[in-house]
């Protein structure tokens, strides 16, 4: 019996979480990482297999799943973990069950758990430099701060064999480049030091350089938009076999849907055939949005692109003969959509 892939039965549950209309229970089993144990259960008498599954989640998460005691009935599963696990027993293939769910805190590879903390650093580091920039703290008193925390991160970026790209000692060497006269707003000083930074931000994050004509991967600040978009990038670098080719349509598609969710307004954005959108319905709800924000023939363009990449990633995730030009153009076509809304929408 082949047992599917463990990021198509995940991407395949929370489908079906969100086409029930239980989007907490499938926001929630976005953020975990599914894993399928090496042993399967043989049920007596059948030729069917149960699997053990465990959820990796992070801890704020991780009490979602935790059982209760009830005074009659004793040790009860809680809401969140029963409709997940029903999610995934319902996209199951029929012989293959789901014999156990357990959920577990996140295993942190030390070189992850490394960047990880390097990350949070050079975040905080550009943070402070914004911040004594645009009227913040006098530098007299947290100068020491900034060049205790370079020092720290100029090690742990050693350690990686990278380099540091901030060419400022501490802060007055900071100052000297701010108040030379091209950086004069608050806003060029900002734009300055996330330039300075992200593409070391990126590298560390997984990400290569992008070519002039890749989409960009600037965030747009939709939260479960951005994950998903990450995870699109990721998978496809990762994917060999056809099933997780196939995985990647479904993946589009959550991408899609939280898109549509993120800027779909009932009270402004009306469906041109009429019918009011499911909360899955991304085909319709970026249809009205286009057809409300960017009316005429002269947007038929844009309204068509939306269209053409949503109905790319369905067929694909139906294609049982998937290959990796299908996946990477599903890829491409559905990040393209995701920055299209994010410029016209004012994200970008």
């Amino acid at each position: 019996m082949k047992v599917p892939p463990a990021e198509t039965i995940n991407l395949s549950a929370i489908q079906h979480l969100r086409e029930i209309g239980a989007h907490d229970e499938a926001d929630l089993l976005s953020r975990c990482n599914l894993e399928i144990g090496d042993t399967c259960y043989q049920y007596p008498g059948s030729t069917q297999i149960g699997l053990n599954i465990t959820l990796r989640c992070k801890a704020a998460d991780f009490k979602r799943f935790e059982w209760t005691d009830h005074p009659i009935l004793g040790e009860c599963p809680s809401p969140s973990y029963e409709a997940i696990h029903r999610a995934i027993e319902a996209v199951l293939p029929g012989q293959v069950g789901l014999y156990s769910l357990s959920a577990r805190s996140l295993l942190v590879d030390r070189n992850e758990f490394e960047k990880t903390e390097l990350e949070r650093l050079i975040e905080a580091q550009a943070a402070l430099m914004i911040a004594v920039a645009t009227g913040g703290p006098r530098i007299q008193s947290k100068n020491d701060e900034y060049r205790e925390h370079r020092e720290m991160i100029r090690r742990k970026l050693e350690a990686l064999g990278k380099r540091d790209p901030n060419p400022f000692e501490d802060l007055w060497a900071w100052y000297g480049r701010w108040s030379s006269g091209d950086l004069p707003s608050y806003q060029s000083r900002r734009d300055y030091i996330g330039t300075l930074y992200r593409p070391l931000l990126e590298d560390l994050a997984g990400a290569s350089s992008l070519g002039a004509a890749e989409p960009s991967r600037e965030p747009t600040g939709w939260e479960r938009v951005d994950r998903a978009v990450d995870k699109i990038i990721s998978n496809l670098e990762r994917a060999s076999r056809e099933e997780e080719f196939q995985a990647m349509g479904l993946l589009c598609r959550e991408c899609l849907i939280s898109l549509a969710q993120a800027v779909f307004d009932p009270k402004k954005h009306k469906p041109t055939d009429g019918i009011e959108p499911s909360q899955t319905d991304a085909y319709r709800m970026l249809e009205a949005y286009f057809s409300a924000e960017f009316p005429g023939s002269q947007n038929e363009a844009l309204r068509r692109h939306a269209k053409a990449s949503l109905n790319l990633a369905n067929e694909l995730q139906h294609k049982r003969t998937a290959q990796y030009k299908d996946a990477a153009l599903c890829a491409e076509a559905t990040r393209t959509v995701v920055n299209i809304v994010a410029i016209t929408s004012g994200k970008r």
